[in-house]
């Protein structure tokens, strides 16, 4: 028998007295701030044999110590709504539609993407797409980002909608330039950054200095731009049709959408695939590459970004690499040493001007 102990105890959403009535409840893994569940219906709902169950609690699933409000909630809901609503009937990118929203209970119940799918990254380290399709997948989500940028950028309506989640611009800033002095110096508790130090020059981190006060200020203050919020490959659920061709993607968990700089959220997206080019090359170095160059050449093409989102983007390329090269296990200590100080080099350089010779170009 599943753990249902995180559903909420006033069932009423699946009873058997509702369309959502079930025949079973399997927890789903993936994702750290909420309780998710896959609803096995008695019924099908409009053709749909399963549909999910997302429960929120004021806190951060994964890490409880770390408060996280109740309203994300309303933002994502939100945001899904109108995305779904904005985005053409033919688009491979989309997102779930959602079902019910019980404010009171914190429950949303929306599409599931079905058992069959897959993240995205973890599609691209099993060596999943043919180098057509990852061609593909970059040409979409680039152009669905893209899209969804110059869509966002001074949209009263949209940007007003998620104006008030400021706790995900603060999350936001805290998570990659709130921790980078501690993690480069060896002030964070990342043991093997520390031993022995990573030696990253003065006058490295005296622009580093200035970068996160710069950047923060601006990640609090930025308006009339909307962004998705937390766009990587993690989120995405990638799902293939019977012939093994890509079918969808899905663009999940959107807690901390919000007013944003836009040129974070691509940079976020391009450090993951570089990430898994750079320490998943057997699998995945043709790939990942073929991912990144399309997306980026989409991006470029919907958005027509200036040439501040690309800084904004290769200084993100770089904190995220030094950020979570520090955290998540990429390979051995000294590939993962690599990988902080290559990001190190990426978000100095190109903070100071030096984008030409960028893996940002192409959005030049």
């Amino acid at each position: 028998m599943a753990d249902t102990s995180n559903v909420p105890r006033r069932r009423a959403h699946i009873s058997r007295e509702t369309a959502f009535a079930i025949a079973d409840i399997t927890p789903l893994s993936g994702g750290t701030a909420n309780y998710v569940f896959r609803l096995h219906l008695l019924t099908p709902y409009h053709g749909r044999e399963t549909l999910v169950f997302k429960h929120a609690k004021p806190y951060i699933k994964d890490s409880q110590g770390i408060a996280f409000t109740l309203d994300r909630q309303v933002y994502e809901v939100e945001a899904l709504r109108r995305v779904r609503a904005w985005l053409p009937a033919d688009s491979v990118v989309t997102v779930p539609e959602v079902h019910l929203f019980d404010e009171e209970a914190h429950a949303i119940i929306m599409d599931d993407t079905g058992p069959g799918s897959i993240n995205l990254k973890a599609f691209m380290q099993q060596g999943g797409p043919s180098l057509t399709m990852a061609k593909n997948i970059g040409e979409s989500i680039g152009l669905f980002l893209g899209r969804l940028h110059k869509w966002g950028q001074g949209n009263k309506e949209l940007c007003g909608a998620v104006r008030g989640n400021t706790q995900a611009k603060a999350l936001a800033g805290w998570a990659y330039y709130g921790r980078l002095k501690d993690t480069l110096t060896g002030a964070a508790d990342v043991p093997f950054l520390s031993d022995p130090p990573l030696g990253v020059s003065e006058s490295d981190l005296t622009v580093i200095d200035r970068l996160v006060e710069e950047t923060t200020r601006s990640i609090l203050q930025v308006e009339s731009s909307f962004v998705m919020g937390d766009f990587w490959p993690g989120n995405l659920m990638v799902q293939l049709d019977e012939a093994g061709e890509l079918k969808q993607i899905y663009v999940l968990d959107w807690e901390i959408t919000r007013e944003g700089l836009t040129g974070i959220e691509v940079g976020q997206f391009a450090a993951e695939i570089h990430l898994l080019r750079r320490c998943n090359a057997e699998l995945c170095k043709d790939t990942a590459s073929l991912v990144l160059e399309h997306f980026l050449k989409e991006y470029k093409r919907a958005a027509e970004p200036d040439s501040e989102v690309a800084r904004r983007a290769i200084v993100q390329w770089g904190t995220h690499m030094a950020i979570l090269g520090a955290r998540v296990q990429w390979g051995d200590k000294e590939l993962s040493r690599a990988i902080v100080l290559e990001g190190v080099r990426i978000l100095v350089d190109g903070y100071q001007g030096k984008l030409e010779e960028s893996f940002v170009a192409p959005l030049l």
